[in-house]
């Protein structure tokens, strides 16, 4: 009797144990948000829990600063190009590795070679882009920055799409094939509305992995750019706390929205 019960307690923890992981894992990255999200609205900006009193007073002072807006729509900017661009060399990717008439070794050595900025630490994927730009005489700026960030959000785009691709019936664009239709019409007609749910989710995604990239924008800008991850970087140098709380829960607000139409949007064939 008494070697049963230790058993039985043995089998209830490794039931939720599991649950305790997520609970833990959810704590652990969301709490500090919550955290930040609170004291943004502290009135005088001192980060002390609880809060006497609640206002908006900080976000205010981030629509009231010029410097912010500014790279706030410098942010918006280069994803505006990032994200489309990714996004159309992520189809071209994804049908590489999925559909193209290439060997299977070849489709294994083209999605490597795709997905390699996800093993190369984020540094050194800039400094070697900024250090090539350097050799080419491109120099820094707008130009070098949105490179970098379509570097960056092409694996991921090519991978969502990939595997809306897989979901596709091979035998659809066939059979409108032997209907008459060429190849051009039977992408047209048939693929690409059943790719629209994944083509807006990976634009979405790009366009949030773009607006929040920082280390690529660090090494690759220059000083004439200045977007809001190196804004609020910049602000972090200097303490501007309460500000940095109101501004974070915004730029958060901005991503979470992208990136939750986007998941929204991942419809299934």
């Amino acid at each position: 009797m008494s070697s049963v019960r230790p058993r039985r307690w043995l089998r209830r923890g490794a039931g939720r144990f599991p649950a305790v992981v997520v609970v833990a894992t959810l704590m652990f990255l969301y709490v500090p948000v919550l955290v930040v999200a609170y004291l943004s609205l502290s009135p005088t900006g001192q980060p002390t829990i609880p809060l006497e009193s609640l206002s908006l007073r900080w976000y205010g002072e981030v629509v009231a600063d010029r410097r912010f807006v500014r790279a706030l729509l410098t942010s918006f900017g280069i994803a505006a190009v990032a994200a489309p661009g990714g996004t159309v060399l992520g189809l071209a990717g994804a049908y590489a590795v999925t559909r193209s008439a290439l060997s299977r070794r070849v489709k294994g050595v083209v999605a490597t070679v795709i997905a390699l900025p996800l093993f190369v630490p984020t540094v050194v994927l800039a400094f070697g882009i900024g250090l090539t730009g350097n050799y080419l005489d491109v120099g820094y700026g707008y130009g070098p920055v949105v490179l970098g960030h379509l570097f960056w959000v092409l694996p991921f785009t090519t991978f969502l799409l990939s595997a809306r691709y897989a979901e596709i019936d091979e035998q659809l664009p066939a059979a409108a094939m032997d209907l008459g239709a060429d190849t051009r019409t039977a992408f047209l007609t048939v693929t690409l509305p059943l790719l629209r749910p994944a083509l807006a989710a990976s634009l979405l995604f790009a366009f949030a992995l773009s607006f929040n990239e920082f280390l690529i924008t660090f090494f690759l800008a220059g000083s004439g750019v200045t977007t809001v991850p190196l804004e609020i970087f910049g602000k972090v140098r200097v303490g501007a706390t309460a500000f940095l709380n109101a501004a974070s829960v915004l730029v958060l607000v901005v991503s979470a929205a992208a990136a939750g139409v986007g998941s929204a949007l991942r419809e299934p064939a």
